[in-house]
């Protein structure tokens, strides 16, 4: 459902206590993102410490994004109905929690099974953070709050890797692959205690059930997708298994169907069905999952060539991340001032700076082999940071700006649900055509066929109005 925004709300100038909320809510998006990859490079040093297994590690790593991406949706429409602000703080807390328990884990299973019930706590805590942001937030700072937590999400996911690479060379108190665990406490236990005093108390006063069916049906069928993309691709997957995301199609097929009914005879659906009929939302959904797929597919294959052929250290490779992290950030900032100009083609600049970026570094790589100069890798990394920042920071506020605040939680967690699914879909991708090829070009080749995939979901939106005319009450338009 797709609200008008009224002139009044255009731009509604946040308060001290706003700006404290925002700090609050992307601490915690903050680890959950970081979690997502700080453990790649603990790898080796959990299988030495506690006698792992190669399956057993593979999920630690999956175990938290399978529950991650199972939980999303189910998590947003939690919030809808018993507020943002106490599933935030059930969220962060039970995160805390179980990084301690990860922390204190004596055997691979006990790792694992705490590794889930990190997943699940961030699927609680993650929707929170984009509903709040967009009932708290109104007009052009809506969208630089939108566009910090873009930042912050692109920043924590890239340099994950480089302080868990960090935690680990300097071995505090003799810690080793702990530290990368208990770095979350001091986190997570501020944002609960400052969750208490800043975040919002309002809650749904209409309390409608939860849809219970819908999170069964849906749970099979992002089952049937994120599993096989997790457990069937990468480095050391079965391909075979991508072949169970074809039971995918009518176990969706049976959720859809659900969902309307459910909405027909008057119920609360766990995902509205028309938020997928609105085209910008549905463009964004598209656009969310093949842009993502690409960042993320791409990062996992500059992992593997890294620590591969070019010989790099866990410490070492993170760092050549730096300038990703860098230029995303620089654009994230940047991002929010051109969109009153630009609207979304801020996206399209940002797309078309990717790919060729993107086909940049696949020229290179080609011409130069493994002897490939730290300069021109360098260089290609940055700049596809800076694509990468247009491309993501304004998303999220352009496809959720005018969802019906009734359904903000479970809007987010679709959206996010995408995003995860990209997540696991890119590394699944460009892992296989690695380890089946053993080409970093071709691995490249594929990951640009994403980013030309993603430039072409732009024609879905809309012209984005601008600042200045959602300041002119006659001219009021949906935003998304």
């Amino acid at each position: 459902m797709i609200d008008e925004p009224s002139p009044s709300s255009a731009a509604t100038r946040p308060g001290v206590r706003d700006w404290l909320l925002l700090i609050v809510v992307l601490a915690g998006t903050f680890l959950v993102e970081l979690d997502l990859f700080i453990v790649n490079v603990a790898i080796q040093p959990i299988r030495a410490g506690l006698g792992a297994s190669v399956s057993e590690m593979e999920l630690v790593v999956s175990g938290y994004t399978l529950a991650f991406g199972l939980v999303l949706v189910t998590g947003g429409r939690l919030g809808d109905l018993y507020s943002y602000r106490r599933l935030f703080i059930v969220g962060v807390g039970a995160f805390s929690a179980a990084s301690l328990a990860c922390a204190l884990a004596p055997d691979p299973a006990s790792l694992i099974a705490f590794r889930v019930v990190q997943g699940v706590a961030a699927g609680l805590m993650l929707p929170q953070t984009l509903s709040l942001i967009q009932i708290q937030f109104s007009g052009r700072y809506r969208a630089i709050a939108f566009g910090v937590f873009g930042a912050v999400t692109g920043i924590a996911t890239i340099i994950g890797q480089t302080v868990g690479g960090l935690l680990i060379t300097l071995d505090v108190a003799g810690l080793s692959w702990r530290s990368v665990f208990l770095v979350n406490l001091p986190f997570g236990i501020a944002a609960v205690i400052a969750s208490l005093f800043l975040l919002p108390k309002d809650r749904n006063s209409e309390r409608p059930k939860l849809d219970l069916v819908g999170v069964v049906l849906l749970t099979v069928a992002l089952l049937f997708v994120i599993a096989p993309l997790i457990f069937g691709g990468g480095e050391h997957g079965n391909p075979m298994l991508l072949l169970l995301i074809l039971l995918a199609v009518p176990a969706g097929t049976a959720f859809v169907r659900w969902e309307n009914r459910t909405k027909r005879t008057g119920g609360l659906p766990l995902a509205d069905p028309q938020l997928l009929r609105n085209r910008s939302f549905r463009g964004g959904a598209g656009l969310s999952l093949t842009f993502v797929a690409g960042n993320t597919g791409l990062f996992f294959l500059l992992a593997l060539y890294f620590q591969g052929p070019l010989q790099l250290t866990p410490l070492r490779a993170g760092l050549t991340f730096t300038p990703l992290a860098l230029l995303f950030g620089i654009a994230s900032v940047v991002a929010p001032r051109l969109t009153p100009r630009l609207g979304n083609h801020v996206l399209t600049l940002g797309y078309v700076i990717n790919v060729l970026a993107t086909a940049a570094l696949l020229g290179a790589s080609v011409v130069y082999g493994e002897a490939i100069p730290t300069g021109v890798l360098v260089i290609a990394l940055a700049v596809i940071g800076f694509g990468e920042g247009l491309g993501f920071t304004p998303l999220i506020n352009i496809v959720l700006t005018g969802v019906d605040k009734r359904d903000a939680g479970s809007a987010s967690g679709v959206l996010e649900t995408c995003i995860q699914i990209g997540s696991a879909f890119g590394p699944a991708l460009l892992g296989v055509t690695y380890s089946n090829l053993v080409s970093f070009p071709a691995g490249l080749a594929v990951n640009l066929v994403l980013a030309l995939l993603a430039l072409a979901f732009i024609p879905l939106y809309a012209p984005k109005r601008t600042a200045r005319e959602e300041e002119v009450p006659e001219n009021a338009a949906t935003a998304s």
